[in-house]
């Protein structure tokens, strides 16, 4: 018999259009190379838009067309949902309308690698025949344990097509052709499997992210103009499902920076998480690569520390930038030893950080070393005041030292009021004022009088509170004496 002409045999031959997601371009490609080999040439037709579409012309009205002489319109599902109005579901749409004008000739099906999609669920589906079990094992596995039955579903559909093929071919007054051995449906089916292994083995199972994640969206004009906190309208989105906003005692839910402020304004740490994510963020912009990532925050519990992180800053051409924040749940220490001594040391850290911090000659936030400072360094140490503020009520409530009972062993009842009344209301007017001395920055005229209000408030708590963690301090010495002769007389 001659060559065949294509056109001559227009009218008989039997089209298939595949559709899929831009992301299963590769099993696609393997299934339209699997049902060539099947169909004879010249009288099968396998429609892949990536290899039909021509430059110069719509694209919607070049895939109208292959539609219109489809017979068998095939859809790849893998689990990669498209939206409703892209070309996956539009595509699905109108091959529903052609279908019902010619139902006889026409057959939708899905292929489906582990559950058919929802665009198809009231036609046919058939399984591509690769299990999530089956991509544990290695390939040599697989090939071995991969046995192909012509009563497989998709066996048995590619035998249809190719009777199909071969009365068409007969109608158009050719002799039937047998079968080559490459034809065969099992065969051509297992070699589409071993395809479709080999590209699945070399994909993302699954995508695990164990930090708390918030995306931040937001115009590069506002950002531009902001300084102490973000534009009202930057939007906060939290991604995945890991409970993102829960650290502020939010539901994972889209809001804009104003509604995030509005609803926290209550909270005592909401200074610190303005402060906090505003930091990270303008630290970046514009283009800059030294960011602050040294921002910890405390969660709404109180006891919860984060280290607020910028993974990533996108500028786009529109004037939108997106921000990537990662909140890092901060390490907690392993316990050893007697509870005694747990106590004891977690006690004594706390007590000698606020010590180095607030009553020590060299430290920064000493009262008379604040009004002695460079005025234009007094917004950054209202930063690290916060941080470090944070940080002690975080580290106080890990350790279950907030609680009055844990300090009565080593100082009694009255003393402990005392160091209370004059550490709260302190801590109190500290947060109260540092937002404000960071939005003042840059304003020596305003930050004069708030350094003064500052240094104020910590030279009262030096002088309630000194003496107090004077006394602590010898008290939990002799109590660390005490157990460590003990100990040592029962180890001797």
């Amino acid at each position: 018999m001659g060559t065949v002409s294509a056109d001559s045999n227009a009218k008989h031959v039997f089209r298939i259009f595949i559709s899929y997601a831009s992301e299963d371009l590769a099993i696609a490609t393997a299934v339209a190379r699997c049902f060539r080999t099947a169909l004879p040439e010249y009288f099968a037709e396998v429609n892949v838009d990536k290899e039909f579409l021509a430059p110069g012309s719509a694209f919607q009205t070049q895939i109208e067309q292959k539609l219109q002489e489809t017979d068998i319109f095939l859809l790849i599902y893998t689990g990669t949902e498209k939206p409703s109005h892209g070309y996956t579901g539009w595509e699905v749409g109108y091959f529903d309308r052609i279908m019902r004008t010619d139902p006889a000739r026409r057959k939708k099906i899905c292929l489906y690698l582990y559950n058919p999609s929802a665009l198809t669920t009231s036609e046919q589906g058939v399984p591509l025949g690769v299990t999530r079990e089956q991509l544990q094992l290695s390939p040599l596995e697989f090939k071995n344990n991969l046995a192909v039955s012509p009563a497989d579903p998709l066996c048995r559909e590619i035998a249809i097509w190719q009777e199909q093929v071969a009365k068409n071919i007969e109608a158009g007054g050719f002799h039937r052709q047998p079968l080559k051995p490459e034809q065969e449906p099992a065969v051509c089916v297992r070699q589409l499997r071993v395809a479709i292994y080999d590209y699945l083995r070399g994909t993302v199972e699954t995508v695990v992210k164990p930090q708390k994640q918030i995306t931040i969206r937001v115009k590069s004009s506002a950002l531009e103009a902001a300084s102490d906190t973000l534009p009202p309208e930057a939007e906060l989105r939290p991604v995945g499902k890991g409970g993102s906003m829960s650290i502020f005692g939010l539901a994972d839910e889209v809001m804009t920076w104003k509604a995030f402020l509005d609803a926290t304004a209550a909270n005592p740490f909401s200074g610190s998480w303005n402060h906090s994510i505003t930091s990270v963020i303008l630290s970046s912009f514009p283009d800059r690569v030294d960011v602050d990532n040294s921002q910890v925050i405390v969660a709404i519990d109180g006891k919860t520390g984060y280290r607020v992180v910028l993974t990533t800053a996108t500028k786009f051409y529109d004037d939108d930038r997106e921000y990537n924040l990662y909140f890092v749940e901060m390490l907690k220490r392993s316990e050893f030893g007697d509870q005694d001594t747990t106590d004891l040391l977690k006690g004594l850290h706390l007590v000698c950080r606020f010590r180095f911090m607030f009553l020590e000659p060299g430290s920064d936030f000493l009262g008379k070393n604040v009004l002695l400072m460079n005025i234009n360094r007094i917004p950054q140490l209202g930063k690290d005041l916060l941080r470090e503020l944070n940080l002690l009520h975080r580290d106080a409530q890990d350790a279950g030292l907030d609680r009055p009972g844990v300090w009565a062993k080593y100082i009694d009842y009255d003393h402990l009021r005392k160091i209370s009344d004059g550490f709260q209301p302190c801590e109190i007017s500290i947060r109260a004022i540092v937002p404000r001395i960071i939005a003042a920055s840059g304003q020596p005229a305003l930050l004069e009088p708030l350094r003064q209000e500052l240094a104020e408030v910590l030279t009262a708590m030096d002088t309630i509170v000194r003496p107090e963690n004077g006394l602590l301090l010898r008290q939990m010495a002799d109590a660390l004496n005490h157990i460590v002769e003990r100990q040592d007389q029962l180890g001797s």
